[in-house]
């Protein structure tokens, strides 16, 4: 018989049959029924965590009975008041300490608004306003009212504890004219709440859902395997259920026309329950060691030659090349460890070999590289001509050719100095500088820019050439590719979490679709080769590569464009990162 055969005969019959079906059958009857209970007293507890956040949206929303009822309110709001030295008094004495009074009855609420629907009553400050200044998502909830009757609204389904809005009508004292509309925001302390008294802590998470259908599997919360996400999308309305060792309870909120779902593991539940685990597991414990010691010891015949193969395999590396001889793997020993053995002799002598003509490529490669900058013109003697150049134009009384030899040879001196691809953020400006006096010396006054630094650009470390190809951008993709004067501007600000440097122009912009895939690539990174074949922004990619990889974290070049308006790139340095690599 076979080394597999026997492992797996082994297995089979000594460990693995009797410890499934024990544990199989001892966790279906015990287990099984505890957390069946457990779910059912989680959804009590979440019946009652929905009753008291529907007290809480009743306390909030009676906000408007009050308002309605009270005399000063309507008159203001159907513009009784005749002046606005009236409007003002009434506001201040008599409807202000009303709204103060709800707002300290009801901490949750972040923002309190009434819009109005006649222009002769006055506005005061952020409570009473237009109903032109009404959002469009307010405005649809306002065409939906019934009389009498509110709405709440989520503002962010997707976050993770959303705001809540609610909206209101409030009429004359003969309920016969809408006159203004109740907004009221509530942050997102009345959701957590709920899912804190729903038992959305620790282990456990609460999140909510429309009524129907959920989001796409990428949207699932972590920790939720895609078929318990695709049970809750279905038509099954059940309460709460497990699927794949998952705790699923849900319960229908009408007020906010959604689902609030509380999810968890089953193995959490059994940490609650420990004195009832611990016959379980001695049991277990007891019955693998015992069925361990036997299998070892049929094993262990078979398993010494693996070891001692795993052990050689450990101790390989470029400079011990040995191959492996045991006494127990002679050449006439032709099971699976023997050939396996035998292969694995094979494939030392191969890369032995393979790491020889390596050293070999690498030597040749070395010398190459050694003839290509014999080869190299040495740019001393470019320095030198564009240094003679200058001093001519100077004799010459010609300022404007020994300005742009200047900064010319300063651009070449950066470019071909052999200090490495590391310098600082100062000497990167400085080049830029450089850089633009040429084009505006080309351009006249079609080209003006301005230089804005706020923090000490010396002790910020940065590749080379970091900001010269976005400045080129500026140029070509505005002030070369119009007639009008162009203004760029470079701006360095620092925070306690950033360093933004931005490079602006009002040039022609970006075309939205351009825009977007530009966007794209960045975000995905790869090889640039595809930026060149799929429209361009090879440059653009690099200085974003090399970011990332500079100074990691979460630092990145963003990039914001408006047709006809301008262009802004933004290189943002993340201090969590600023180690460059």
């Amino acid at each position: 018989m076979s080394i597999v055969r026997k492992i797996t005969l082994g297995y089979v019959i000594l460990i693995f049959i009797p410890v499934v079906v024990f544990g199989y059958y001892y966790y279906s009857q015990i287990y099984g029924n505890l957390t069946n209970q457990f779910v059912q007293s989680r959804q009590k507890i979440l019946e009652q965590a929905h009753a008291n956040m529907k007290m809480d949206l009743t306390r909030i929303d009676s906000i408007q009975r009050m308002l309605q009822y009270n005399p000063y309110v309507t008159d203001y709001l159907n513009g009784v008041y005749e002046s606005d030295s009236h409007s003002i008094y009434a506001y201040n004495r008599y409807i202000s300490p009303v709204i103060t009074q709800s707002l300290f009855i009801n901490p949750e609420i972040e923002s309190f608004r009434i819009y109005k629907t006649k222009q002769r009553v006055l506005p005061i400050t952020d409570r009473f306003l237009d109903m032109s200044s009404l959002d469009p998502r307010g405005q649809e909830a306002a065409r939906t009212l019934k009389p009498g009757q509110g709405i709440w609204m989520l503002t962010d389904p997707g976050a993770a504890a959303p705001s809540l809005m609610f909206y209101q009508n409030i009429y004359n004292s003969d309920f016969t004219e809408k006159i203004g509309l109740l907004e009221l925001r509530v942050g997102s302390s009345l959701i957590g709440k709920l899912y804190e008294a729903a038992g959305g802590r620790d282990n456990w998470q609460a999140f909510l859902l429309p009524e129907q259908g959920v989001p796409p599997a990428e949207g699932a919360p972590a920790g939720i395997d895609k078929a318990t996400w695709k049970l809750l999308g279905s038509k099954d309305a059940r309460p709460y259920f497990i699927n794949n060792k998952t705790i699923v309870n849900q319960l229908y909120i009408e007020e906010l026309d959604v689902r609030v779902v509380v999810t968890g593991k089953v193995d959490d539940v059994f940490r609650t329950i420990k004195r009832k685990e611990i016959i379980l597991v001695f049991t277990i414990i007891a019955l693998l060691a015992v069925l361990s010691f036997v299998y070892y010891a049929l094993a262990s015949t078979i398993t010494k030659r693996i070891l001692l193969l795993a052990r050689h395999m450990r101790n390989l590396d470029d400079d011990n090349m040995k191959q492996f001889i045991s006494k127990h793997d002679k050449p006439n020993r032709l099971d699976e460890i023997g050939f396996l053995t035998s292969t694995y002799n094979s494939m030392i002598r191969r890369m032995d070999e393979l790491i020889n003509n390596v050293h070999r490529s690498e030597l040749r490669n070395k010398e190459a590289a050694y003839k290509v900058l014999q080869a190299q013109i040495k740019p001393h003697f470019l320095y030198n001509t564009l240094e003679t150049i200058r001093m001519l134009a100077e004799s010459n009384n010609d300022k404007e050719v020994a300005d742009i030899s200047f900064w010319f040879g300063k651009l070449m001196r950066y470019s071909l100095s052999s200090e490495g691809d590391r310098t600082v953020l100062a000497r990167e400006i400085e080049t830029v500088v450089f850089y633009l006096n040429i084009h505006k010396m080309r351009l006249q006054h079609r080209l003006t820019y301005e230089i804005d630094v706020a923090m000490d650009a010396e002790q910020l470390d940065c590749p080379r050439f970091m900001l010269q190809p976005l400045v080129e951008n500026s140029i070509v993709h505005g002030a070369s590719a119009i007639l009008r004067p162009v203004h760029i501007k470079l701006q360095v600000r620092e925070t306690g979490d950033e360093i933004r440097i931005s490079i602006t122009d009002n040039g022609t912009g970006i075309q939205e679709d351009k825009l977007l895939a530009i966007r794209s690539r960045l975000a995905r990174g790869g090889d640039n080769r595809a930026a060149a074949e799929n429209g361009g922004g090879v440059g653009l990619f690099n200085v974003s590569e090399r970011i990332k990889s500079f100074f990691g974290g979460s630092s990145q070049l963003v990039i914001d464009s408006e047709q006809d308006r301008g262009t802004c790139l933004s290189i943002i340095i993340s201090k969590e990162g600023t180690g460059p690599t």
